[in-house]
């Protein structure tokens, strides 16, 4: 079982503003929860991100760079994963590929992009007076996307960096290559300016779409699913593809409260929202792990950093303690999640 929970701000719970302490857009409070996060043996974090002011919860506190803050927490982190939304909508490949493969080469392997397209006229406000593209365009422009970022991460060849002192030679330029992209919304020449990530492509996340507009990317590898779509998702996605379920936490009780607000208990049909205790969400974890639909859980605690601290405390060791939950080795994030260990480069594939 994989096990990945969310930084954002202060939760996920409509009061959780009113009881987070301190600044919750200080960086050092979200270095702190992923430190905390990986002492608690979790596999990796998430850090949200869009161009809009938040709604809900997290309404008026604003939103730092998602890419920006991993990377200020990756040299004080040593195992855990470090996954950035990263939309492929008001970003350019070029930028998008630079800024990833940095944060892979400070994490030493450990960065993951969780994709996403924006179909928000208030996020398109911000780059133009035209109204956002439709679905079918913009998922078409992220799959190119994808391509030309892969490629300008594969423009560099493992190796090409020699560091010959003897000879003045620190770079191979035969293993540096154009990649010549010539399609039909980007043209980019290339090569990349950042050698080739760590581990080759930082561990690439998308969202399910229960919908069934379009099947999960091939490239994919992690699909993260409402914990209710996971069955349908498993039968969708190839068996290299990690399933992951994600999970809305509140443990009852925690600042006063007792439910989301109306949903009683449990898992609520396609809102994948939790209530109850640590115990319960513990067995909840394991019978589900058990089923065979998912992989492993992307958690959203309701409060930060209680929540956390309660499932590093109390979940973790009883799904332990069961044997649902072991800790997994490897340096890298693609290690831990028992992906090979570096993408093939797809100029030599």
């Amino acid at each position: 079982m994989f096990l990945g929970m969310a930084i954002d701000a202060t939760g996920c719970h409509p009061d959780s503003r009113w009881h987070s302490p301190g600044d919750p857009l200080d960086p050092a409070r979200q270095r702190r929860l992923a430190q905390q996060a990986e002492r608690g043996g979790l596999d990796f974090v998430t850090l949200d991100d869009s161009m809009t002011v938040p709604e809900g919860p997290c309404a008026d506190l604003g939103r730092q760079d998602a890419l920006t803050v991993l990377a200020a927490i990756a040299p004080l982190t040593t195992t855990i994963g470090l996954l950035a939304t990263v939309t492929t909508t008001h970003c350019e490949p070029v930028h998008v590929s630079r800024a990833l493969a940095t944060l892979d080469h400070i994490s030493r392997g450990r960065a993951g992009w969780r994709r996403r397209v924006v179909t928000a006229a208030a996020e398109a406000a911000h780059f133009g007076s035209e109204p956002p593209a439709g679905w079918e365009e913009l998922h078409a422009e992220q799959a190119e996307f994808t391509d030309v970022v892969t490629k300008l991460w594969d423009s560099w060849e493992d190796g090409a960096e020699i560091r010959e002192m003897a000879t003045g030679r620190f770079l191979d330029r035969s293993r540096v290559r154009h990649i010549d992209h010539a399609g039909p919304r980007f043209r980019i020449k290339g090569p990349a300016n950042v050698p080739r990530p760590p581990q080759g492509h930082p561990v690439l996340a998308v969202d399910f779409d229960p919908r069934g507009h379009r099947a999960p990317a091939p490239e994919a590898d992690m699909v993260f699913v409402d914990v209710p779509d996971a069955r349908e998702a498993r039968a969708r996605v190839g068996a290299r593809t990690r399933v992951i379920g994600e999970l809305e936490v509140l443990f009852r009780g925690d600042h006063g409260v007792s439910d989301w607000g109306g949903v009683a208990g449990g898992v609520a049909p396609r809102r994948a929202r939790f209530a109850g205790t640590p115990d319960e969400l513990a067995r909840l974890l394991g019978d589900t792990w058990d089923s065979g639909d998912v992989d492993g859980f992307h958690l959203r605690p309701a409060f930060l950093p209680t929540t956390l601290s309660r499932f590093a405390a109390e979940v973790v060791p009883a799904l332990r303690r069961r044997s649902w939950f072991r800790p997994h080795r490897g340096t890298t994030l693609r290690a831990r999640l028992g992906l090979p260990a570096k993408a093939p480069n797809v100029f030599s594939a």
